[in-house]
């Protein structure tokens, strides 16, 4: 049994002042100020400075270190190399997400992963599988000859493989498709799509509950038509990830968002091979794809392809640009991507029980120090 000290820890919704986490093995056993230490029999006590907060929660990265979820590198070692990298800017648990892929893609992908035993390990909380049922409209840097309805025969495959969120143009599918992903615990998302608020209202009756990087790939608000972003703007049960990167979406912008959704705003890095890397070119599916004097991903097609943010640089623009509080920060990152997917007692809180994921940070350079990855510390 392992115990750490500090002046302050985040839990993901309050904080602990002087306060201690003891851990055995992957599992959190106690949260709480110090003299809970008087209830366990631990002989060395980890004393930090430093603030603890959760290990951040990323629900949308394509890939990272090198190694890119898609087509020839899909596989356990890239999945493990995303986590490892991932880990070193203080993110613990990810979905790997495939971009629009033929059927022989995504059947490797859901194969693989049906296939590891080790995913808590990774960090890995299940596929996001991010197209093909997308519009042609607002396609992105999605490779355009792939769109398409999938069969009812992969469907029923991803309904019953290791799938979190499957992001999709309402719109362009059946109802029924989006009934079957949801009775199967599966989030639905809206994504690239060409949507009205009529149509994005009755995916919610089918059970649609996130969106897609807020603003991108999808139908712009106007004043008689409100579109994707009035629809996900004025729901009362989407929660929705925007990218804090400063390309993806205005700093203003994101703090339009998190003025309107609160506590149902995600923060993702949609993160690409190049994150944690010096790679200034590299493919993504069917294009190449430079970095930009702005630090963009620009595909061949003029448009954004991802992004290269790491974790720790979104909480910084978050609290250095978007006015968020440091809490609030920290949430969009932790506690509520793991609400949204119905994990909150695994990942993204510090309390008994969850997995022993959590970052030492200092709170007001937003510095990060030290990463505890399923109990094992991370060496940054």
């Amino acid at each position: 049994m392992k115990a750490i000290h500090a002046k302050r820890i985040f839990t993901g919704s309050h904080f602990i002042e002087d306060g201690v986490i003891i851990w055995t093995g992957k599992h959190i056993v106690a949260v709480g100020k110090k003299d809970i230490l008087d209830n366990y029999n631990i002989k060395e006590i980890i004393n930090t400075p430093h603030t603890i907060i959760p290990g951040f929660v990323d629900i949308q990265v394509n890939g990272s270190g090198g190694a890119d979820f898609y087509g020839e590198g899909i596989s356990e070692n890239t999945i493990k190399l995303m986590g490892e990298t991932l880990a070193k800017f203080g993110c613990t648990s990810f979905c790997p997400t495939l971009v629009t892929s033929n059927d022989e893609g995504i059947n490797k992908a859901l194969d693989t992963v049906n296939g590891m035993k080790n995913l808590d390990d990774i960090g890995v909380l299940g596929i996001h599988i991010e197209g093909p049922m997308i519009s042609h409209e607002h396609k992105g840097a999605h490779d355009p000859s792939l769109i398409r309805v999938i069969s009812e025969t992969l469907l029923e495959k991803i309904c019953n493989s290791r799938v979190s969120i499957v992001s999709l143009a309402p719109e362009t599918v059946p109802k029924d498709y989006i009934l079957k992903l949801t009775n199967k615990g599966i989030k639905v998302s809206i994504a690239h799509t060409n949507a009205t608020i009529e149509d994005i209202r009755e995916a919610e009756l089918c059970g649609l509950t996130l969106a897609t990087h807020l603003y991108n790939g999808m139908s712009r608000f106007n004043s008689r038509e409100p579109n994707a972003v009035g629809a996900i703007l004025t729901s009362k049960v989407i929660y929705s990830s925007i990218i804090p990167d400063g390309n993806h979406s205005h700093f203003e912008s994101v703090k339009l968002a998190h003025s309107i959704l609160g506590e149902r705003l995600i923060t993702v890095t949609d993160g690409v091979i190049a994150m944690g890397t010096n790679m200034k070119k590299f493919n993504i599916g069917f294009q190449e794809v430079h970095i930009d004097e702005n630090n963009r991903c620009v595909g061949d097609y003029g448009g954004l392809a991802g992004s290269m943010i790491t974790p720790i640089e979104c909480l910084y623009n978050l609290v250095k640009y978007c006015d968020f509080s440091f809490s609030e920060a920290v949430s969009s990152y932790t506690s509520i991507p793991a609400k949204a997917l119905g994990i909150e007692k695994s990942v993204g809180n510090l309390v008994p029980e969850s997995f022993a994921d959590f970052s030492l940070i200092d709170e007001s350079s937003l510095e990060l120090f030290q990463v505890v990855k399923k109990g094992n510390f991370i060496s940054l």
